[in-house]
């Protein structure tokens, strides 16, 4: 079980949770490794490129691209507009939901040739890695994205200096925390760079198998449902 400790008390998380936490950040790693390698560097786990993108399109008066840029981003809103309403108003399970989407787009993804321009390329991880972030965000009060580094990158160095300096344990746990998601997601970049060398854009059925694995560890009941459980 992992420990991570508060001033207020101990937040445990389950060993289910991290391992599927785990997982899916190995997924997000893969389908970003995807995108660069077999889509002409086109990053579809987020909005920043592609917003930028979408304006120097623009302005640069090249319509085509801009609006399959402008579909992109449509379907990254539109998957996290889905996913809030399917959490709010459904009892739908939204981490097998979530991972469902995952499952079709990378089936979906080894359909379109490599010849095809690569924004449509990249269009089903719009949808799958806008929505992976919107179930799978962090653990507890730790926003941890699966998708991409960045905030990852700053909250386990922050946690690491502060420890240096305050030697708090929690700080060290914040670290470990967050730099087990950089492991994680890293190793999905590497198992994606050979899958994608290898098998070009087929690669993306090579990462089905990790997408049942988080599946089966989905179908676990997660700790807050049990606590809910025995509270009744």
């Amino acid at each position: 079980m992992f420990i991570i400790l508060k001033e207020t008390g101990i937040m445990k998380f389950s060993k289910r949770d991290m391992l599927l936490h785990s997982t899916m950040c190995i997924i997000g790693g893969f389908m970003g490794c995807y995108a660069i390698m077999c889509r002409s560097e086109n990053l579809g786990s987020s909005q920043t490129s592609n917003l930028i993108q979408i304006f120097t399109c623009l302005f640069g008066r090249n319509i085509y691209d801009f609006l399959l840029r402008l579909c992109g981003m449509g379907l990254y809103v539109f998957a996290i507009i889905i996913s809030t309403v399917l959490g709010k108003k459904t009892s739908c399970n939204m981490e097998k939901y979530a991972i469902a989407v995952d499952a079709a787009g990378l089936m979906a993804l080894s359909l379109f040739p490599v010849s095809i321009n690569p924004i449509i390329g990249i269009l089903p991880i719009f949808f799958m890695m806008s929505t992976q972030w919107s179930v799978f965000h962090g653990l507890g009060e730790y926003n941890s994205s699966t998708i991409f580094s960045t905030n990852n990158i700053r909250q386990c160095v922050t946690a690491l200096s502060e420890y240096i300096i305050d030697k708090k344990s929690q700080q060290k746990d914040k670290s470990m925390f967050f730099g087990n998601s950089l492991l994680w997601y890293h190793i999905g970049v590497i198992f994606g760079f050979f899958a994608c060398k290898f098998c070009s854009i087929y690669g993306s059925l090579l990462c089905i198998p990790v997408v049942i694995v988080a599946f089966i560890f989905a179908s676990f009941e997660n700790a807050h449902e049990q606590k809910c459980k025995c509270a009744t």
